[in-house]
């Protein structure tokens, strides 16, 4: 096989990986649901946090605008993922409905708190990032909350 073939192969295979990887099991029952969720806002309140601590350090001058950018842009990239993944699990029940609703709020909070950031630091108005940011802490501990309530 040629080099070029090769690494065409390869490429292709990694794609097949990460769309598969991407596809979320069904839950079918109420405790494998929740599990989930919690997983889920885990893996959110993780991005938030990582965006937080760049915010902070941007409104102290300690990162640079290009950095912020790349860091904002992958946290949001992290969240939006664990987020898509989460909506496309079915609830199996009623009492799952109330879990799905009450952390897809959440989510969509922090996606939107998210994206401001990312467009002010993109935009120059690194400074200004823990206003832009206010909402981020809140967030955060909410999805800490919702992570620990559907653990136990």
């Amino acid at each position: 096989m040629k080099p070029r073939s090769w690494r065409a192969a390869a490429a292709g295979a990694l794609a097949a990986v990460v769309l598969l990887a991407g596809c979320a099991g069904s839950s079918r029952t109420d405790e494998d649901y929740r599990r989930k969720a919690a997983n889920t806002a885990e893996a959110a309140a993780s991005a938030v946090n990582t965006a937080l601590i760049g915010v902070r350090a941007a409104g102290k001058g300690n990162v640079t605008g290009p950095y912020l950018s790349s860091l904002l842009g992958e946290a949001e990239t992290d969240l939006l993922a664990a987020q898509s993944t989460f909506e496309s699990r079915q609830p199996p029940s009623e009492q799952a409905d109330a879990v799905r609703d009450r952390l897809g709020k959440v989510l969509d909070d922090a996606a939107d708190v998210l994206a401001d950031v990312r467009i002010a630091a993109r935009r120059g108005v690194v400074r200004d990032l823990p206003r832009e940011g206010a909402a981020l802490p809140g967030v955060a501990k909410r999805l800490d909350g919702l992570e620990k309530e559907l653990s136990s």
